[in-house]
């Protein structure tokens, strides 16, 4: 069975909104009184300062529909760029003035995708600063969805290999890809989430619990590509 998990019901009685909004505030607590330089090595090259500088400019941009890029431009390294020495504290402020606008957007199919960006990103902190959490949160689920859907469409059209997923205490498989899944992945859906957003090593995704032909699967479970080379520290 190849089943897709809206938000919502993912969610149990609990909306994208909601969700966005706990992450939001767990973030702005860890960050107020950490170093705004530390490292966050989940996202190279960047501080704490830099990455919520992001996802406040990331929410203003989607508010925007301010997608398009210049040649060889990235989107996440666009709005820390233009948000060069904005202190942790002003961008938290910019990011409030623009979810007091998003609603609307929230509500709509694009709030799974909101929420995918911000509990990744709320791990991410967690693991630069050493503050682990909210690993069994709902949003954590949630934020699979839209990953797993965008994974599933590009082996289907690649005919990459099937891999069958059976996440925390479903009761029921999902199947990404088309046709018998090669191996079978028994996974939590936070180890799934920072697997497919390339924060584990190669290394680290195969020691999961699998059945089957790993090797041949992990390519399946990235959403970008490529594994990280060195384990992320808290990982």
């Amino acid at each position: 069975m190849n089943d897709t998990v809206r938000p919502e019901s993912a969610a149990g009685t609990e909306s994208a909104t909601q969700l966005y909004d706990a992450s939001t505030a767990r973030i702005a607590a860890l960050v107020r009184d950490a170093d705004p330089s530390t490292p966050v090595d989940a996202c190279p090259g960047w501080t704490v300062e830099q990455l919520v500088a992001h996802l406040a400019g990331g929410l203003g941009d989607f508010l925007a529909r301010r997608f398009d890029l210049a040649p060889g431009d990235d989107f996440g390294e666009r709005t820390v760029r233009e948000r060069r020495g904005q202190a942790v504290a002003e961008s938290l402020a910019e990011w409030e003035r623009h979810r007091a606008e998003a609603g609307d957007l929230l509500a709509s199919p694009m709030g799974g995708v909101l929420v995918a960006e911000v509990v990744s990103h709320e791990q991410d902190l967690r693991t630069a600063l050493g503050r682990p959490g909210a690993r069994t949160d709902p949003g954590v689920r949630v934020g699979l969805t839209r990953p797993l859907e965008q994974i599933d469409q590009r082996l289907r059209e690649s005919g990459g290999p099937a891999v069958r997923l059976m996440i925390d205490d479903e009761k029921e498989h999902r199947t990404i890809g088309e046709g018998e899944p090669v191996a079978t992945l028994r996974v939590s859906a936070y180890d799934l989430l920072r697997t497919i957003g390339g924060r584990r090593t190669h290394d680290q995704a195969r020691a999961l619990d699998w059945d089957g032909d790993a090797e041949a699967a992990l390519d399946s479970l990235t959403l970008f590509g490529s594994f990280r080379d060195t384990p992320l520290r808290g990982e």
